[in-house]
């Protein structure tokens, strides 16, 4: 049995080919709201946003040396850390992920299916790199499009970061279920937005972080 399950696991990577590192320092956000349960991926029936979700995070995770991996929904502009609250207040937030290239495809979705779930605030990151100074040159949002809970929307966060950092940070989101969804301005040449699931959607990413597209 522990034969097929390494066979499997290498399977998956395989699927996706040979994604070039772009050397930048990367943040991904995975959305863990209640909603990334329900329903299936665009393009790939029978596979929920957040298996999808943990999935790419874990391709970027194995080709890229400098990354960070935060799961967020929404309440309060709350910050946790080692399960304890480090920033602001309501019950839930972004909490940092222990996901190593390392795991197991079915390890990082129990990862990210166990934490507390409320709504989708894809302000977030932005807001917790700009709080923590974090240096990142990209951020790779990953939800289901029900995308703004907050009380700022992503562009204007993003913008706030590039002006607190010095950055001339990049943003792409990745729209797991296609309901016509639009975050990125598409008058900035540094926001992407994506929808669905494809095996060529890693190399997608890692091209426009590196600044190919």
């Amino acid at each position: 049995m522990r034969e097929v399950v390494d066979a499997l696991d290498a399977a998956f990577y395989t699927s996706f080919g040979n994604v070039a590192p772009t050397g930048k320092r990367l943040l991904l956000a995975l959305d863990v709201s209640g909603s990334m349960t329900w329903g299936w991926l665009a393009g790939v029936p029978g596979l929920s946003p957040r298996d999808a979700s943990a999935a790419l995070a874990l391709v970027t995770a194995a080709t890229e040396k400098r990354y960070e991996i935060v799961g967020f929904t929404s309440g309060g502009f709350g910050f946790r850390a080692l399960g304890r609250r480090v920033l602001g207040g309501g019950s839930h937030g972004l909490t940092p992920l222990a996901i190593s290239p390392r795991q197991r495809l079915d390890d990082a979705i129990r990862t990210v299916s166990d934490l507390p779930f409320g709504g989708t605030d894809c302000a977030l990151p932005m807001r917790y790199a700009q709080a923590h100074r974090r240096e990142i040159d990209t951020f790779v949002i990953y939800t289901d499009s029900e995308t703004w809970a907050g009380d700022i929307h992503p562009t204007q966060a993003l913008r706030d970061y590039r002006q607190a950092s010095g950055i001339d940070a990049r943003l792409v989101v990745v729209g797991m279920v296609s309901n016509g969804f639009s975050i990125a301005d598409p008058n900035d040449p540094g926001m992407l937005d994506v929808v669905g699931f494809d095996a060529a959607t890693p190399q997608l990413i890692s091209d426009f972080a590196s600044g190919a597209l």
